[in-house]
């Protein structure tokens, strides 16, 4: 194999896998909604989130169910007292042992203990409510999780459409182009006969410069609409998305009756009002630490001379009933620190409440003004095609300048252009909508 062969081999060898790699990925809008389901960071987030708020709650467990603990200890030491009652709890103790000066000076003795202790909560009111709030903040950070959900399926609708808004717009400049190379192709014909002038050829290069700047400009904005929705999907960025559901057809009027809107079973109110509850109870909880608790105890122990020895043993049961009368206004503090937060949770959700209510309103006028521009622009569209097309007839025949025919061309982009815009931006409004109604709204 020649030198020269074997380089086009190994360029071969590496392009290929960035070939590969570059070619686009047919998706559509429903496998865009799974992907981003599954791999969007921030659901994960949420969920983590929601996770974490689980925990807690089972933390609060332990207001019901007993700790257990085991430990083992060894000691020596000849401190009088101390080294009697080893004796003691090891049952060795002898009419000897209580010789003056053996009690006074025992010498070292050693002791090994191995010891249960079992703590069974019998009675925290404070405990029980401040559980109920946990249980209130996971099921918050739950309806919170499902309204990240909603979100992230708003922002990929959009995306996945201004990725087929940006696609759309260089299919048009391309064809804009198109127009404008072959405008500039028979003008130099024309000047060649003498039937154009120089600024006629001047002027239509630079129609087509313009253009492919135009061009360029949307290919980019294309590029960053993939990047946008690659990044929620979760995919690499690497990936080059085509989509399969079309922008560009006859949209139907949706119309919203916002009297019949139930704002109050958002997810997002929902979790404002388990937040209220949470604050309800806890300030039941710190009310409640002005109330006795009761707890039962008990021990079994095991002591030897020796490492792990259980040569005797011992136990020990009870309860306590323990009341707190006065914490240097700690508990009190505690008390209205509670009630104003819940206040402020009180008044956020109501405010939260008017704020939902202006925006549907503002949606559902932006659906009605959406709707009505997809009309005027499409007639627009319309009468600026028929232009064109009859002075590109014209041009050929030398019967049109080549200023009115770049100009009439430029019009029909512009009013192509703003009739997918419109079309975006009524599909824009009806998913916004969709987002504030929690609603799927088929067209």
């Amino acid at each position: 194999m020649s030198t020269q062969k074997f380089n086009y081999l190994i360029l071969l060898l590496l392009l290929t896998p960035a070939i590969l790699k570059a070619q686009p990925r047919p998706l559509s809008l429903s496998e865009a909604l799974t992907l981003a389901e599954q791999n969007n960071l921030n659901v994960k987030s949420a969920e983590a989130r929601v996770e974490a708020a689980r925990a807690r709650y089972r933390m609060t467990n332990s207001v019901f169910l007993p700790g257990l603990e085991a430990s083992h200890t060894g000691m020596s030491t000849n401190d009088p007292l101390n080294s009697f009652g080893f004796k003691l709890k090891q049952e060795i103790v002898t009419q000897q042992d209580f010789n003056p000066d053996l009690l006074n000076d025992p010498g070292s003795i050693e002791n090994f203990q191995t010891k249960i202790e079992l703590q069974q909560p019998l009675l925290n009111l404070d405990g029980i409510y401040a559980r109920k709030a946990a249980k209130n903040q996971l099921d918050a950070m739950s309806f919170q999780t499902n309204r990240v959900r909603l979100n992230i399926k708003y922002e990929v609708k959009k995306a996945y459409y201004m990725l087929e808004l940006a696609e759309s717009s260089v299919e048009v400049l391309q064809k804009s182009v198109a127009v404008a190379e072959e405008a500039l192709r028979l003008t130099k014909n024309n000047a060649e006969q003498g039937l154009a002038k120089e600024a006629d050829v001047l002027e239509a290069s630079v129609r087509v410069e313009e253009r492919k700047n135009q061009l360029l400009e949307a290919q980019n904005q294309r590029q960053s609409a993939n990047d946008f929705l690659v990044y929620l999907l979760g995919m690499e960025f690497s990936e080059v998305i085509e989509t399969t559901d079309s922008l560009i057809q006859p949209p139907m009027q949706v119309i919203i009756d916002r009297n019949s809107v139930n704002l109050e079973s958002r997810s997002d109110m929902l979790a404002y009002q388990k937040q209220i509850e949470a604050g309800e109870n806890m300030v039941k909880s710190n009310k409640m630490k002005f109330v006795p608790r009761l707890n039962a105890f008990g021990a079994f122990e095991w002591n030897d001379e020796s490492l792990f020895g259980t040569s005797a043993n011992n136990y020990m049961v009870g309860a306590s009933l323990s009341w707190s009368l006065f914490s240097g206004y700690k508990n009190a503090g505690a008390i209205q620190h509670a009630t104003a937060q819940l206040d402020e949770a009180r008044i956020n959700y109501e405010d939260y409440l008017s704020q939902s209510q202006i925006e549907i309103n503002r949606a559902t006028r932006k659906m009605e003004l959406n709707y009505n521009r997809i009309q005027s622009s499409k007639l627009a569209k319309d009468q600026a095609q028929e232009s064109l097309r009859i002075r590109t007839n014209r041009f050929e025949q030398g019967l049109e300048k080549t200023a009115d025919l770049l100009m009439s061309e430029a019009l029909t982009s512009q009013k192509e252009l703003e009739y997918i815009q419109a079309i975006y931006n009524y599909k824009q409004a009806i998913f916004e909508m969709e987002l504030l109604i929690e609603q799927d709204i088929n067209e």
